[in-house]
């Protein structure tokens, strides 16, 4: 495993954060929001922009697990910038170039997203399991905005918890 794609160094030989921590939140317990970011209003996360950013990180972490550049390459933004949970920051490029089959999935949840017209941004916790087993816990921030009718990520940046 070589992809640094969502995740920083780790026990798992790889780009990964560090294992879970004893209490950390459950992705899976926590319900996913949305909200203008201007008014605070409550926005649907079942239909229209919410859900579609939703919809777009959810292809992003399947993407990035399966190995699919291509998936990648269409949904990463031209100045897509990632910081990951040790602290690296890679570009475009190096994100694509790392990504490979990763043996593992990441579950996102307890996403608020805010939208602000084009633009969306994301916070929530992903559990990353390998093996039937929790290995990482991360809180993330995923900026995307939307460009000829799809959203893409311009930024992504990890911390463990």
């Amino acid at each position: 495993m070589t992809a640094p794609s969502r995740l920083g160094a780790t026990a798992l030989g790889v780009v990964f954060s560090g294992a879970a921590l004893v209490g950390a939140p459950s992705a899976a317990a926590q319900t996913d929001t949305c909200a203008d970011i201007r008014t605070g209003e409550p926005l649907s996360v079942a239909v229209g922009p919410c859900a579609d950013v939703l919809a777009q990180e959810r292809r992003w972490l399947t993407a990035i697990t399966a190995g699919d550049v291509a998936t990648v390459e269409q949904i990463l933004g031209p100045t897509f910038t990632h910081i990951t949970s040790d602290g690296q920051i890679l570009d475009r490029a190096a994100e694509i170039r790392n990504t490979a089959p990763e043996g593992l999935t990441m579950n996102p949840g307890g996403q608020q997203v805010r939208i602000d017209g084009g633009t969306a941004v994301i916070h929530g916790v992903n559990t990353i399991v390998a093996h039937d087993a929790v290995v990482a816990t991360e809180r993330f921030t995923d900026v995307f905005v939307l460009q000829n009718g799809a959203w893409r990520a311009v930024s992504a940046q990890e911390t463990t918890i």
